[in-house]
């Protein structure tokens, strides 16, 4: 075939850039032009232009030999498909036309073969007057090899989509059908649910019904019952509270011997005289209240005692007092570290409000005596914050008939009013 070819070149016109017509190039390369410088789009455009009727049932390999019959012939469709492939391919035919030599020639058609712009430059390299016969033989070869090469891989490609197009179907099917499933299933549960929600709702109502009539049943032994536990339970409490009072005090006082022993000087030897250490004030206080608080307390009754202001030491001692009495012990600091914002809602929860003047702020005890005037709550203004006055003031409050609610004595026997 090479042979063939290599007889056939074109005709040399005056200077080698003048580019040929298609219909005087052989025609031994009239069926690669074709084949690859025309695109499907191309040949429908010619059709029209040309006022192409084709007849049904016309195949692609019809239209493309009719076509490469045209283009030898100095026709209309020769002169339009010259036409089409020149403003087609104009950037690469400048380009060949630049070239003067074989070598520029050779080295632009393997740059469109690589970079895989074959088209172009074969159109371009085949209708150049200057294109040696050799060259021009050689990109015809290789056309046609690519020809061939493509042709394998489109059909591997038609082999790939067809079993890529099974593939998918079958993929779509089984979505399909595990959708289906899916639904059923997601029915089947809400039916399940909407079963259960109805079982349960009788069966609460049922539940209900029968909690009624047992409470209705069971309401007067039962709350008799409960009232004696919670009887039992609260003396059972107060006394607990009353020991682990007690145990703290101790515990206090045989940290401070402790602190005392640990900072008392060396005996002295006898003979020499002992220095005796003094009591402290709080030893002091403590030890006088010790007669009262092992007197027989009086019962208060489940009184809420509110203790305002005092000091934070003695606390426990004062707690375990009314915890003693049958009396419970609310307290606030007056305002060194509580919020008297607090003070309201502990007032009214108190029946009586005890309120140590010496170690209180004025604003607090201020407070203290109008919120006890407006929800008319008995005010005891008491003068020493010490255990013993406030002993003295739990006497006198759990005294059967013992005194007006607006007089009572404090710790020091001074009369105090409470709030009118």
């Amino acid at each position: 075939m090479f042979e063939r070819l290599e007889g056939v070149g074109l005709p040399r016109l005056a200077g080698q850039r003048e580019r040929v017509k298609l219909w005087n190039v052989s025609r031994h390369y009239h069926c690669a032009i074709v084949g690859t410088c025309f695109t499907p789009e191309d040949m429908a455009w010619l059709c029209r232009r040309l006022k192409l009727v084709m007849a049904p049932g016309t195949r692609d390999y019809d239209i493309h030999r009719t076509f490469v019959e045209q283009a030898g012939v100095p026709g209309p469709a020769a002169k339009l498909m010259t036409k089409r492939l020149d403003e087609k391919f104009s950037g690469e035919i400048r380009r060949f036309a630049r070239e003067k030599t074989a070598e520029g020639w050779a080295a632009l058609w393997e740059a469109a073969v690589a970079s895989g712009n074959v088209a172009p430059a074969f159109w371009a390299l085949v209708g150049h007057a200057g294109v040696p016969d050799e060259l021009r033989v050689r990109a015809y070869s290789e056309v046609h090899m690519l020809s061939h090469l493509m042709g394998g891989e489109n059909r591997r490609s038609l082999r790939a989509n067809q079993e890529l197009n099974r593939r998918c179907a079958e993929l779509a099917e089984r979505l399909a059908r595990t959708e289906r499933a899916s639904v059923e299933r997601v029915a089947e549960k809400d039916a399940r649910i909407r079963a259960l929600e109805q079982e349960l709702a009788q069966a609460r109502a049922t539940l209900a019904a029968r909690e009624a009539a047992a409470r209705e049943a069971a309401a007067p032994a039962r709350n008799t019952r409960l009232e004696k536990e919670l009887a039992v339970l609260r003396r059972r409490v107060t006394a607990e509270r009353m020991r682990a009072r007690l145990a703290e005090g101790e515990v206090e006082r045989l940290h401070r011997l402790l602190d005392g022993a640990s900072a008392r000087p060396k005996r002295a030897p006898a003979g020499e005289g002992a220095v005796a250490i003094p009591m402290d004030a709080f030893e002091r206080e403590r030890a006088a209240a010790l007669p009262a608080a092992a007197a027989t307390p009086r019962d208060l009754g489940g009184q809420s005692i509110l203790y305002v202001g005092g000091r934070p030491n003695l606390m426990p001692h004062i707690r375990a007092a009314v915890e003693s009495r049958n009396g419970c012990l609310l307290h606030h600091d007056g305002g060194v570290e509580k919020a008297t914002r607090c003070l309201e809602g502990l007032v009214e929860r108190a029946d009586v409000v005890v309120c140590p003047i010496d170690c209180i702020s004025h604003d607090a005890c201020l407070q203290v005596k109008g919120l006890c005037r407006r929800m008319r709550k008995r005010f005891m203004p008491i003068r020493s914050s010490g255990a013993t006055s406030f002993t003295r003031a739990l006497g006198a409050l759990g005294t059967p008939g013992g005194g007006d609610p607006a007089e009572m004595a404090d710790g020091n026997g001074a009369a105090a009013v409470t709030a009118p």
